[in-house]
């Protein structure tokens, strides 16, 4: 007898960055499908309680949601305000699909595996660089966190080496460059050296400094 496999509904949703394109009260409504089938409703009890419930708010309100509704409406989704516009997001994101069981009873159920966003959407270049860059930053969360407070630290200005940023951060050199790079494109910091960053070895010195302005837009306010 073959085992199923268990899918981690939350993990998966997290690590493909659906969280982007799913409104609060659309994301719970995913989860709840997965709680009223472990509690056993199915069927029309379980659709008739998937319809009615009525989700609090805990996070997406002012500028959140402002952002979430320009981010969906560019893809001419309307913002949910109940369950049936959720059920009907969730659908036209193709992670759920409607069905019939035994009974001839409407039950919804998810498509697995959880497709990427960008298989199902259709996002413009300006989204999908978007999608890149949030998902470079996630992967080098770690990075950002250590060399932007290193450079607080430093009143916002650094004269340093690699060497010292990679002594004190334990960043790979690689990685180092990488989210350089990043940040000098995205205009928060300005790098002086004698080359290009991705061309910078261990030794070089580099003068790094805060663009305050830019700084304070992308990612947060120096008091």
């Amino acid at each position: 007898m073959r085992s199923k496999k268990v899918v981690n509904l939350t993990k998966e949703i997290e690590s493909k960055f659906w969280f982007r394109y799913l409104p609060e009260t659309t994301y719970k409504t995913y989860l709840m499908m997965a709680h009223l089938k472990m509690k056993g409703l199915e069927g029309e009890e379980g659709t008739n309680k998937l319809l009615t419930t009525i989700f609090a708010i805990e996070s997406e309100t002012g500028k959140l949601k402002e952002e979430k509704e320009r981010v969906i409406n560019k893809l001419g989704i309307k913002y949910p305000t109940n369950r049936v516009e959720d059920l009907d997001i969730l659908i036209k994101y193709n992670l759920i699909k409607e069905t019939k069981n035994e009974n001839d009873e409407l039950v919804y159920e998810y498509n697995l595996p959880i497709p990427n966003p960008e298989e199902v959407l259709s996002l413009d270049e300006e989204e999908k660089t978007m999608l890149e860059k949030i998902r470079f930053e996630i992967k080098h969360q770690n990075a950002f966190n250590n060399i932007l407070t290193l450079l607080i630290n430093s009143n916002g200005n650094l004269l340093t080496s690699l060497e010292y940023i990679y002594d004190t951060t334990k960043i790979k050199l690689a990685d180092i460059k990488e989210v350089l790079a990043y940040l000098v494109e995205e205009g928060s910091i300005k790098v002086k050296a004698d080359k290009e960053v991705k061309n910078l070895r261990k030794a070089d010195k580099v003068y790094v400094s805060i663009n305050k302005e830019v700084f304070e837009q992308k990612r947060f306010v120096i008091s």
